[in-house]
């Protein structure tokens, strides 16, 4: 029984560990791109590279 408990527990922590580091690994994806796109809406002085992005975004979603 106490071996059955370890295992479920090791399970569940191994398992909490996986999603913290993918969704941390989504987070620095997101990060970087929203960064990418300030540094070129700065560059080029209007929000165009932002409504680009949002608008090819909309577009493979569907």
């Amino acid at each position: 029984m106490v071996e059955l408990f370890s295992a479920a527990l090791l399970g569940i922590v191994s398992l909490s560990f996986g999603l913290l580091a993918g969704i941390r690994t989504a987070h620095t994806h997101y990060f970087r791109r929203l960064t990418k796109l300030a540094k070129r809406s700065i560059y080029s002085k209007t929000i165009a590279p932002v409504l680009v992005a949002a608008k090819e975004s909309r577009a493979t979603d569907k």
